[in-house]
């Protein structure tokens, strides 16, 4: 895969790297099949990378330094997901999700996942778990080795985004179509319960402080709470218009819930789970809505179709995708209100935080299992590796220039 990349300007790559951690947006474009990451100060565009056709989500590891990007498809489902270096710039990798199984005559029975859509982050930053609503499954990937390591089968009708509990021992995904939420024990990747929740559940987050899992229920306009004790919904209760993703602030007070339909974002008190406020996402104008129309345009109306939301660490500021309008959106945590709004690339679709710790700057790229060679340095032209350590020495803070085309 060829990677096109524009930044803002040339990276010196002889140049030590600051070591003050650097704070970005990682926006997922979904009609430039792109990822870019926005200073989230100015909205200035610091990278820009083509990942393949019709990416869907990304996932941060807690360093800050890699994104993991789902290659959902456009017009034929997508197949893959793609790691990219956020520090290095450089797409390091694209890894096919499929399996092989040997059969007892000695052929291979290969088995491929379609459309993923949600991915995670498991400790360690060389896990993800991805979930793929073609068939139905949640993936462990391993990056390293760059193969499916594990599937657990949900037995509803597809999977569309997953969280961790806090122990790391359960992950539950989320499923539209069958308006449930599944939990799998992670050990042995075993489907242990569904649980029904509202029609059309999908954004899913956690609690920043209690044993619950948050999921929006974009076809019955509701947000299901599931006990992750017990593993089962405890309540149910009305939000606005379609929600479709959801992020707590980090104290757990305030559950930002983004209404796609409406074209805004409900701020819901996590404990009384009564409105506090109602952030207006700016809506396009007449001629904007005539020239990218809806299914429903009445219902619809100008809404500039919010998508995604992210919180800092600090708590604040949020950041929402506004797809029919191409933009970002900055959210004041203390007013609930825009507070700037940042262009960003055709239809985007989901928005992550960034922050690159010093550990990460002065890390080598995204390590990978060494095929040939010295300093695990792939010979392989896709791909992108550690640098030499004969060139670069180990533990070297230097970056140096990807490999390959």
């Amino acid at each position: 895969m060829l990677l096109t990349m524009a930044l803002a300007a040339p990276p010196d790559l002889g140049a030590r790297p600051s070591q003050e951690p650097e704070d970005s947006l990682v926006v997922v474009s979904g009609t430039e099949d792109a990822l870019v990451l926005l200073d989230p100060d100015t909205g200035q565009r610091r990278a820009f990378f083509r990942v393949g056709s019709g990416p869907s989500a990304s996932a941060i590891s807690d360093d800050g330094r890699t994104a993991v990007v789902t290659l959902r498809g456009h017009a034929l489902s997508g197949d893959s997901i793609c790691v990219v270096d956020l520090h290095a710039a450089a797409l390091v990798r694209t890894i096919p999700l499929s399996t092989e199984t040997a059969r007892g005559d000695g052929t291979t029975d290969v088995r491929v996942f379609h459309r993923p859509t949600g991915v995670v982050f498991l400790p360690g930053r060389a896990r993800v778990l991805v979930t793929c609503a073609g068939e139905g499954a949640l993936l462990l990937v391993d990056l390293l080795q760059q193969r499916v390591a594990g599937v657990a089968q949900l037995d509803g009708q597809g999977a569309d985004d997953v969280v961790l509990d806090h122990e790391g021992r359960f992950a539950y995904v989320s499923d539209g179509a069958a308006g449930q939420v599944h939990i799998v024990r992670l050990e042995t990747m075993n489907l242990v319960r569904s649980v029904e929740a509202g029609g059309g559940a999908s954004g899913i987050a956690i609690h920043p402080t209690r044993d619950e899992v948050w999921a929006t229920n974009t076809n019955t306009n509701t947000i299901s709470v599931i006990d992750c004790g017990a593993q089962e919904e405890r309540l149910e209760f009305p939000c606005g218009a379609m929600p479709v993703d959801l992020a707590f602030t980090p104290d757990g007070a305030n559950a930002l819930v983004v209404n796609h339909q409406e074209g805004n974002v409900s701020v819901i008190d996590s404990e009384s789970l009564q409105v506090r406020a109602v952030v207006r996402v700016p809506r396009v104008s007449e001629e904007a809505a005539l020239e990218r129309p809806v299914p429903e345009p009445v219902a619809f109306g100008r809404s500039a179709l919010p998508t995604s939301v992210t919180v800092d660490p600090e708590g604040d500021r949020a950041w929402i995708t506004a797809r029919r309008s191409d933009s970002v959106h900055e959210v004041s945590l203390a007013s609930f209100e825009v507070t700037a709004s940042h262009a960003a690339p055709g239809g985007p679709v989901h928005v992550a935080w960034s922050s690159l710790t010093p550990a990460a700057l002065s890390s080598p790229i995204v390590p990978i299992v060494p095929l040939e060679g010295r300093g695990g340095v792939s010979t392989d032209p896709g791909q992108r590796g550690v640098p030499d350590e004969a060139d670069a020495g180990v533990g070297s803070s230097s970056p140096r220039p990807a490999k390959g085309p």
